[in-house]
């Protein structure tokens, strides 16, 4: 016998050909049953207590069950065996959603029109924010807010150092033109040397690993300043903050290493975290990066080189993001278009096991990548000879009009 079952956020109702009622699941004023039922759903999985409502259905003879919800009916075939039909269009369950209120009347739930739309609300308002806490919760939305972070940190580490520089150099001008190029480092010696009279060497020598003759020439400079003798504590104290800065860069940069292992473990084996990171970013999540062709994932950060291109004809991007990679940045330049084809067509395919939870293949891919790399500097040892291509004056629109104005 053919039976039809009816999910809505109220119940669940079973009935017959003729529209009797033959049972039902009560959801009235209970929210969590019903969130839990559709958690459930949205999770592939059927409660125990749906399971035992199909179960009576089947006990009293019936043996064909037809749904107008296309997941409840997979699930319902292939968790519990039955043979389900789905039927979105059937006149019977139209005639019982349309009639809802009078449809519960016959079952002893007498609620009006009012209280069955407040309590959907309700319900579906819980859905929504159950859905926007996962969403919030998944690996790649964090990736992105970690990477953009370490952009604006490293960006006003780099602002903040400039203004040091200038701020010490009234003191050891020496020191900050161009002598010690790392900004860190600068800030470490402010913090922890201070007044230029400490560049001794053994003060040197004690807290930072410099090779012999730059101590020399450091504890020289120093002694031969011509830099003026100014209150040090707040500058000290300025560097200081840049360091914190700097120590929580590294520490985020770890915490982005291992949380990109968890979620992209084959990208991370083929180009490391932070590069995989900034692909994540750009790309928006880690589903647009997978279901992305290799030839946009190719040129992905470089979209104002490729419109210049197609705008005006300058010299084509043969790269964007992935250039940062070191297989391609150390590798020749005639070379580097032939690599980057090769790199992310395999990113393409590591993005997409990652993004189905697929094995990890990084290993495998990683092998192919160096082979193909190997085989492409053995087939182009030399760069390619470059064909001149005759070039020819194109006349502007303005000169030919004034030109016929002449004539």
């Amino acid at each position: 016998m053919k039976c039809y079952i009816i999910d809505t956020l109220i119940g669940i109702y079973t009935i017959d050909d003729s529209g009797n009622f033959l049972n039902f699941i009560d959801f009235v004023d209970d929210v969590q049953r019903v969130m839990s039922f559709y958690e459930s759903l949205d999770n592939n999985l059927i409660v125990k207590e749906y399971s035992d409502f199909i179960n009576e259905l089947r006990n009293s003879g019936f043996d064909e069950f037809v749904f107008d919800n296309k997941k409840l009916q997979i699930l319902t075939s292939e968790e519990l065996g039955c043979n389900t039909s789905f039927e979105s269009h059937s006149l019977e369950f139209k005639n019982f959603r349309f009639n809802l209120e009078d449809q519960l009347k016959r079952v002893g739930i007498h609620k009006t029109r009012k209280e069955i739309l407040s309590f959907f609300k309700k319900v579906e308002v819980q859905l929504i924010k159950k859905r926007i806490s996962q969403a919030g919760a998944r690996g790649d939305v964090e990736i992105i807010q970690i990477i953009e972070t370490l952009d604006i940190l490293k960006k006003s580490i780099s602002l903040f150092s400039s203004r040091l520089r200038e701020w010490y150099g009234l003191h050891f001008p020496e020191l900050t033109d161009k002598l010690i190029e790392d900004n860190v480092i600068i800030a470490k010696m402010v913090s922890v040397l201070g007044s230029r009279d400490n560049f001794t060497y053994n003060k040197i020598t004690q807290n930072f690993n410099f090779k012999e003759g730059r101590i020399k020439t450091l504890q020289k400079l120093a002694s031969q300043s011509m830099g003026a003798d100014i209150n040090l504590n707040i500058v000290k104290n300025y560097a200081n903050q840049i360091l914190s800065l700097d120590e929580f860069r590294q520490e985020l940069e770890k915490y982005l290493d291992s949380l990109i292992e968890q979620v992209a473990p084959n990208l991370n084996a083929l180009v490391g975290g932070l590069i995989g990171a900034k692909l994540i970013a750009k790309a928006g999540s880690l589903k647009d990066l997978a279901y992305m062709p290799a030839s946009r994932v190719q040129l992905l950060g470089a979209e104002k080189a490729l419109y210049r291109f197609l705008k005006t004809g300058e010299k084509r991007p043969k790269h964007g993001l992935i250039f940062q990679w070191n297989l391609i940045r150390g590798s020749k330049a005639y070379n580097r278009g032939k690599i980057s084809r090769v790199i992310s067509g395999k990113i393409g395919i590591a993005t997409k096991v990652d993004f189905f939870k697929g094995e990890f293949i990084g290993d495998t891919l990683a092998r192919e990548i160096e082979e193909k790399i190997k085989e492409i500097e053995k087939k182009y040892p030399k760069p390619p000879i470059k064909k001149s291509e005759p070039k020819t004056k194109i006349k502007s629109n303005k000169k030919q009009i004034s030109k016929k104005r002449r004539r």
